[in-house]
């Protein structure tokens, strides 16, 4: 075993080059009926989808797309809660040989989501425009900023302000035979995420149909054959294509319904009555149904839990042998497709290490490096540095933060540090960055101090991070007022909910803060900046949370 902190673990199954939609079409043909999209609502509706409904739905979409004017290699944005629709519209954007640019929210801003689709040079936009008022004002007003310059469908059927728009029933009622669609290649661009911001200011990020379809722990023998993950479409996580080619059936919800606590029981009876194998839950989810294992009847058990998004502790074993024979733990990057390392089949009675996120994903390597960039000795900390075949290459339309990003011989700098120790373990300790962890997002605290700096009568604003036994961090927004003002913390809570959108967001959190405390004034570092460290120190004090050791 070499002394240096590198680790490299090679694949099992070999690299599948082949693209999503010849991926799609052979399943369609191998089983047409096979149920592989299963959508649950709150409202007892259950809606399905089989290989062959989903793909000529996507072909019908896709020669659409084409006639109206998309070209191969353009981007095309897509935004909406998840849904059957949803998956529909991004294969489809694929099949047309366009990038499907994933678009998510937290701003009740309209001007600023349309800066969004402007930045990533969208041609067009797939987007569900809601049921509600709410959602139907914020969506009709970015469209209105387009003035008719952007190829529009809508997912729902139209209705008063959107008639003008084609949707995606109506789509599927004409016949558009004639319309060739373009060849593909497996290294063409197909999807573009924006990042967490774990390791700075969020970027976008570009994947091909190879990189999507060789993410390993979904092609090789350890898969799920029937997966419940509601994680955001739009995010990587959330993903559901490397699921759609290798027969993994998907079992979703709409991402905030696990928000709420009320709905814990409801969720576990879905996964029951869907005959779950295997479920992606957010870290503070499954803290919230091991709370409610006494109100569990039935003797359901899912083989595995999946769990990442943030540091994983000893607590999440309370769920084995009640919800679950077994926990894997995964570290994932939206620049390396997502799964990167995993610890796998974590039984009843073995010690979770904090941290251990186990060892690299097939095809991944893995290094420690220090300031300088030199490989360190095992069992020192330093910065994290990853590199495969399935990882990006470039961010979109920044190359200042590719370069940053990157290490001679395509080794790119995650932002986290980490231990490689001599017993083979990945042992994740934290972010260089300062970065919040909130539930399965990583929020970035600059934009909110921002936003809320530009309310009346505040004169600084810092934003902290405080532990949290739910979500592992909370937001707390502390500020100072400007002389002779009057503003309280509730106005700073009221005016934080009229600009960050929770009802819409992704995950039924956004950036919405968790507590607002007014200082008279701020510790002041030498450098004139605010000591963060000890704001948040003082912020935990008067909330009476004792940091755990």
């Amino acid at each position: 075993m070499t002394s240096h902190s590198y680790m490299f673990t090679p694949r099992r199954v070999p690299y599948n080059y082949q693209t999503v939609p010849e991926a799609l079409e052979e399943r369609a043909k191998e089983t047409p009926d096979h149920v592989i999209l299963v959508h649950r609502k709150l409202d007892g509706c259950r809606e399905t989808m089989t290989y062959q409904t989903l793909y000529l739905q996507a072909v019908k979409m896709a020669k659409h797309l084409v006639n109206i004017g998309i070209k191969k290699g353009e981007n095309v944005g897509i935004y909406g809660p998840n849904s059957l629709q949803w998956v529909v519209a991004e294969i489809s954007i694929i099949m047309a040989g366009a990038v499907a640019v994933h678009l998510t929210t937290v701003l009740n801003d309209p001007k600023g989501f349309v800066e969004k689709i402007k930045m990533a040079d969208c041609v067009g936009l797939v987007i569900d425009q809601g049921t509600g008022d709410e959602q139907n004002l914020f969506i009709s007003s970015c469209l209105l900023e387009f003035n008719d310059c952007l190829k529009v469908v809508l997912l729902r059927e139209g209705k008063k302000g959107f008639d003008r728009y084609n949707d995606l029933p109506s789509i599927l009622s004409k016949d558009h035979s004639d319309v060739e669609l373009p060849k593909l290649s497996p290294e063409d661009d197909i999807i573009v995420f924006k990042t967490s911001g774990s390791t700075g200011e969020p970027n976008m990020v570009a994947h091909t149909h190879f990189g999507v379809l060789n993410v390993e722990y979904f092609q090789g023998p350890d898969r799920p054959s029937v997966l419940y993950n509601d994680r955001p479409f739009g995010w990587i996580s959330g993903s559901r294509l490397v699921n759609i080619a290798y027969r993994t059936r998907r079992v979703f919800a709409d991402s905030s319904y696990a928000a709420h606590k009320s709905n814990v029981m409801k969720i576990w009876n879905w996964m029951r009555e869907e005959k779950t194998t295997h479920a992606l839950l957010a870290p503070f989810f499954l803290a919230d149904l091991i709370n409610f294992k006494d109100e569990k009847k039935d003797s359901f058990l899912l083989n595995s839990i999946l769990l990442g998004g943030q540091i994983i502790d000893d607590s999440s074993s309370q769920a084995l042998g009640v919800y679950s024979e077994f926990i894997w733990i995964g570290f994932g990057l939206t620049e390396n497709c997502g799964v990167t390392t995993l610890y796998p089949n974590i039984g009843n009675g073995e010690k979770i290490v904090m941290g251990d996120v186990g060892q690299p994903s097939g095809g991944v390597e893995m290094k420690i490096i220090d300031d300088s960039g030199s490989t360190l000795p095992r069992d020192e900390p330093g910065e994290l540095c990853i590199r495969s075949r399935v990882a990006f290459q470039e961010y979109y339309k920044n190359p200042e933060a590719s370069r940053k990003a990157f290490l001679s011989g395509q080794w790119f700098r995650t932002g986290d540090i980490a231990v490689i120790t001599k017993s083979n373990r990945i042992v994740i300790k934290g972010r260089i960055k300062n970065v919040i962890s909130r539930g399965s997002a990583k929020i970035f605290p600059e934009m909110i101090e921002k936003t809320l700096s530009e309310m009346n009568g505040i004169s600084h604003v810092v934003v902290v991070p405080v532990p949290d036994k739910r979500l592992y961090q909370e937001i707390v927004v502390c500020f100072v007022v400007k002389d002779n003002c009057d503003v309280t913390e509730d106005d700073v809570k009221e005016f934080s909910a009229q600009k960050f959108d929770v009802t819409n967001s992704a995950d039924g959190y956004g950036v919405m803060p968790g507590y607002f405390l007014k200082f008279k004034n701020f510790p002041i570092l030498g450098s004139g900046k605010p000591e963060k460290k000890q704001i948040q120190l003082e912020a935990m004090r008067r909330l009476g949370i004792i940091e755990e050791k």
